[in-house]
């Protein structure tokens, strides 16, 4: 079996230490528990915590709230607060990207339109890797097992989830009629 890494170089860090708590534990059964390798990682000295500045973890976690943060629309839908508009910057370090956010309903349409072509494009991704996933599992399963095809028409789903929530006791407004 071979990797693919499609991973960032943190990520690659991590799939190391994972590679050699495998290797230092070759009798580990199922399933990986990343506690225990985080644990012996440590203590082995082999992943050691690096300083970030104040400044930078502070815009990360305002650019994480900005990210997950929601509102309830004038129709009572709850939508994103905001829409990110991401910019290459030339810094002493080289190119970065860098995030500014727009109150959803003050972003220019370019800008909605940028986000809403982002997401479609994180979302088409997932779909293609659990698409691959799934069918790697259908092939290569040492249960021999094979599930049912995918369904990946999510408008069955939009559509429910777009129905009301409320609970109408009397769904036929007969209540008040004697009953016999």
């Amino acid at each position: 079996m071979t990797t693919v890494v499609k991973s960032q170089r943190a990520s690659r860090k991590m799939l190391f230490l994972r590679d050699a708590y495998m290797r230092a534990f070759p009798n580990e059964q199922p399933p990986i528990d990343p506690r225990r390798i985080a644990d012996w990682a440590y203590s082995e000295g082999l992943w050691i915590p690096t300083e970030t500045a104040p400044r930078e973890i502070l815009r990360r976690k305002l650019c994480r709230a900005f990210r997950f943060e929601y509102i309830t629309d004038p129709q009572g839908r709850e939508v994103r607060a905001s829409f990110p508009k991401v910019e290459e910057v030339i810094t002493p370090d080289g190119p970065k990207r860098m995030t500014c956010f727009y109150p959803m309903f003050q972003a220019p349409a370019e800008i909605a339109r940028q986000a809403f072509a982002l997401d479609r494009r994180v979302a088409l991704a997932t779909v293609q890797q659990m698409k691959l996933d799934f069918d790697s599992w259908n092939d290569n399963n040492e249960f021999g097992e094979t599930l049912p095809p995918l369904d990946l028409d999510f408008k069955k789903d939009l559509d429910e989830m777009e129905l009301s929530s409320e609970y109408d006791p009397d769904p036929f407004g007969d209540a008040d009629e004697d009953e016999e």
